[in-house]
């Protein structure tokens, strides 16, 4: 596949993401994601959002299919050895930063190969043209295969994921990451924000090592 392509389904993309809904953005990250087989990173991803699904919508995630709306990217970093994924995902719940801290505080905690709070990066959207843009930055290198189409979920609205907000749903949450992990991610998320506003919104991009194209 020519370069130009590649470019242009990158432009088809980005054009589709903004025109979904979400408002979060996460990097999810293993202990060490150059010896991590890929094999075992798609299970752990695959087990962790399964989780999730669970953890906001009890039974209805494998009953009647109510899953957290995401769409995730898979990335390589400027060597093609850091394997890590992004993800731009719709809040099931009002509380945008509860959610971002609830997603940490799990992936932390679901398997001694998965990373530490403080190294992942979820954060609410500020920059949803910059967001998109970023999640996308390697499809000129891996093309659809940044594209995670098996553990994405585009089919559950808002008004659908209202209907759990309630006191079954915060004590799933409370069971799942605990007051004092969810604490250690409220910190986790309070200086990922500081370093963003520091930053005036570009160390996101910073972080990333892939060449932008």
């Amino acid at each position: 596949m020519g370069m130009a392509q590649r470019k242009r389904e990158r432009r088809e993309l980005i054009t589709h993401l903004l025109e979904q809904d979400w408002d979060v953005f996460g990097t999810l990250k293993f202990v060490n994601g150059r010896t991590i087989s890929c094999a075992t990173a798609r299970k752990l991803l695959r087990a962790y959002w399964n989780r999730i699904d669970r953890v906001f919508f009890g039974h209805a995630a494998e009953r009647q299919n109510t899953r957290v709306p995401r769409w995730c990217f898979a990335h390589e970093g400027s060597d093609a050895e850091n394997f890590h994924v992004h993800f731009l995902l719709k809040s099931p719940i009002a509380d945008t930063e509860h959610t971002c801290c609830v997603l940490n505080a799990i992936w932390a905690q679901h398997h001694l190969q998965t990373g530490p709070l403080a190294k992942n990066w979820i954060m609410p959207v500020l920059d949803r043209d910059g967001a998109a843009d970023y999640v996308t930055r390697e499809y000129w290198r891996m093309g659809s295969a940044t594209v995670l189409d098996e553990i994405s979920w585009d089919n559950t609205n808002s008004a659908e994921m209202a209907k759990y907000e309630h006191r079954a749903q915060a004590q799933r949450m409370e069971r799942a990451a605990s007051p004092l992990w969810l604490r250690h991610a409220e910190q986790a998320l309070q200086a990922q924000q500081a370093a963003y506003a520091a930053d005036d919104g570009n160390l996101v991009v910073k972080r990333g090592k892939a060449p932008s194209h």
